[in-house]
């Protein structure tokens, strides 16, 4: 018999969507939302448009693009990739702007290869979680509790702990998404409220108690070796 794959994660299930719904459509921001989620390894996918003639911030432009412009930022993925599915939706005229950190490809037509376009687009400028949590133990948290409350934060915010039909932060963090104090306490709960009665005594974000702001262009990167757990 041929094994099976793995059940997907309801986080991989969402891109998937994501790519269904968007991919065929005609207005071009969907449409290049949704083949940009078609490529491997993408995670998160933001199109900004301005369709105004001008740079002026404004209601219908409030980042301030360049007239007549999109702006993907696009978080993971390889740089070719990405940029030939851009290349595939983009319509002609349109200014193509880089947002975040940029990224200039020559890509060539799949269909005329004597077709090449420089395409811009960006990544997102990272902004790293510093988190530091003091818990008191009350004697029944196993010796690996600090393990296992940072491998629930990165579950959380890629939107793997929590599953979908609660409808609770089911797509982690996305571009351009403030990151609020209170949610990070999910994680942490989850995993102590297995045991006895500790609780947590005190959490930081980035050296606050705040919740941290990031702006359109940008997205909350989390790692393990950023989350410091003191079980006292």
């Amino acid at each position: 018999a041929t094994p099976g794959t793995g059940v997907e994660s309801d986080s991989a299930l969402r891109v998937k969507r994501a790519t269904a719904v968007g991919r065929p459509g005609n207005n071009q921001v969907d449409s290049m939302t949704g083949e940009i989620f078609a490529v491997q390894g993408v995670r998160r996918v933001r199109v900004y448009e301005n369709d105004t003639n001008s740079s002026a911030v404004t209601s219908e432009n409030p980042f301030g693009l360049p007239a007549h412009s999109i702006a993907p930022v696009v978080d993971g993925g390889t740089d070719y990739e990405v940029a030939q599915a851009i290349y595939l939706k983009k319509n002609p005229g349109v200014l193509l702007y880089a947002a975040g950190t940029p990224v200039s490809v020559n890509v060539t037509s799949p269909v005329y290869t004597f077709n090449t376009k420089l395409i811009t687009f960006s990544r997102p400028v990272y902004v790293d979680m510093v988190i530091i949590i003091n818990i008191k133990d009350d004697g029944t948290l196993p010796s690996d509790v600090a393990d296992e409350i940072k491998d629930a934060f990165i579950d959380f915010v890629d939107g793997d702990l929590v599953p979908a039909q609660y409808g609770f932060k089911v797509d982690g963090f996305d571009i351009g998404e403030e990151v609020p104090y209170s949610t990070l306490f999910t994680p942490i709960n989850k995993i102590i409220g297995q045991y006895g009665n500790s609780y947590v005594q005190s959490m930081t974000v980035n050296g606050g108690t705040v919740n941290v702001t990031i702006d359109y262009n940008e997205l909350s990167r989390w790692t393990t070796s950023n989350i410091t757990v003191n079980i006292v």
